[in-house]
């Protein structure tokens, strides 16, 4: 499997094998679910909370005689049924965190990676060529390679990137040490440098080093 490393004007320098066990992975769309679900549960805050009739205070007097209203007998006025009260079954601080492996996680990567060159949306550069904050320069990029939206990944110290790409509508970027299926998806193209492309597999090849 080839896949060509093209400049940011769009035009094709050489070709690069990429490793089948990474993006020749067919689909799985059960993996990509349980670790995209598990990504987007742990963002949740979890800190919504209603008070239950042992948290409400108040309502130690009978809120009206027993008999003789016409209505229904009452105990006390922060009873769920009354105006003020508690809350049934409301929701309570908790933790939405679902614990997914990393040898799931690794698989749910090597599966939209996969996916990215079946569909032609990987795009390799042999280099972003930023020496500048310039959201003009990424537009430019993304115009002469032919994509519309699109993660970048780039290997990185300084943020040049990150801030050119956050004023793009639909485009970010991310390091390719913290790059995970669910940024994959979540983009229309992969926009990886060559260095970024090399320190990706020597991610894959550290992690499966440890596994074994």
């Amino acid at each position: 499997m080839e896949i060509q490393i093209k400049d940011i004007k769009g035009k094709a320098i050489k070709s690069v094998k990429l490793p089948e066990a990474i993006y020749g992975v067919p689909m799985n769309e059960h993996v990509l679910h349980l670790v995209v679900k598990s990504y987007q549960a742990a963002r949740r805050q979890g800190t919504h909370c209603t008070k239950t009739r042992a948290y409400v205070s108040g309502g130690g007097k009978k809120p009206f005689k027993q008999k003789g209203t016409g209505g229904a007998r009452q105990g006390t006025s922060r009873s769920p049924l009354m105006p003020g009260g508690a809350v049934i079954f409301g929701p309570r601080p908790r933790d939405y965190r679902e614990k997914t492996n990393q040898k799931l996680r690794q698989l749910a990567l090597r599966v939209a990676l996969s996916d990215k060159v079946r569909h032609g949306k990987l795009v390799v550069v042999n280099d972003f060529a930023l020496s500048k904050y310039s959201t003009k320069h990424l537009l430019g990029a993304l115009s002469a390679l032919g994509v519309a939206k699109a993660l970048f990944s780039d290997e990185r110290k300084d943020d040049l990137l990150y801030k050119s790409a956050r004023n793009i509508h639909g485009a970010t970027s991310v390091a390719p040490a913290e790059l995970n299926a669910e940024h994959v998806l979540r983009y229309e193209s992969l926009v990886i440098s060559e260095t970024a492309l090399n320190s990706l597999q020597q991610r894959f090849e550290e992690n499966h080093s440890e596994s074994v």
